[in-house]
């Protein structure tokens, strides 16, 4: 591993990368786009999804089709393209949000150069500011990918914005199961239900339908 490839500036990073804009867009290249990404993201250890985890949360959201999507956590954007990916078919919108500058500008990026821009909400700053602020209808589908420690702090905020019905996702459940400790005990006091999958090697995620909860 080389540091110059950790450590590429957003430019140096926009140059690997597949030309590609809202007019030459099509299945494959937007394909192609997203698979580069998500090598170069391994390269510089971006916290992506894993493929299989893109594939999964695809089919969920084709068999669902909800019509707004709420992320907590998007990195460089890579998830949130996915999600787009396939939900623009019936053109839900999207609202995803990161702390950290450098990957929320490398975001904004992507979402400008396909086109998504036009169906997702960017946000800068910290989920628990942010939230509260949306003005947006009931979220049927949330995806949490971001501090893990504050897992719970996340869920019981983004459960306020959640439809009835709405199907909540959590990330990197089982592999940092020890920084969530605080979430899995309010799960038990509040016998609230939960389903986990593995998807990778060494983790999964955790599904939460509210339309199954007491």
């Amino acid at each position: 591993m080389h540091a110059d490839t950790l450590e590429l500036t957003l430019e140096q990073a926009i140059s690997r990368l597949p030309n590609i804009s809202p007019k030459n867009l099509t299945d494959a290249t937007l394909e192609t786009y997203l698979t580069e990404l998500y090598a170069l993201g391994r390269l510089r250890h971006i916290p992506n999804i894993s493929p299989a985890n893109s594939a999964y949360l695809q089919a969920i959201l084709t068999a669902r089709q909800p019509a707004h999507i709420l992320e907590i956590g998007c990195a460089n954007g890579y998830s949130t393209l996915r999600f787009w990916q396939v939900a623009r078919a019936w053109r839900a919108q999207i609202v995803t949000m990161d702390l950290s500058k450098p990957p929320f500008e490398e975001a904004r990026h992507h979402f400008y150069a396909t086109g998504a821009v036009a169906d997702i909400e960017l946000h800068h700053g910290h989920a628990l500011e942010v939230l509260p602020t949306l003005q947006k209808p009931p979220f049927d589908f949330i995806f949490i990918d971001a501090h893990k420690a504050a897992t719970l702090d996340f869920f019981v905020r983004a459960r306020k914005l959640a439809a009835s019905d709405a199907l909540i996702i959590i990330d990197d459940v089982l592999k940092f199961k020890h920084k969530m400790q605080r979430f899995y005990d309010y799960l038990d006091a509040n016998s609230i239900t939960y389903r986990t999958v593995q998807i990778d090697a060494d983790d999964g995620i955790m599904l939460i339908d509210l339309s199954e909860q007491p």
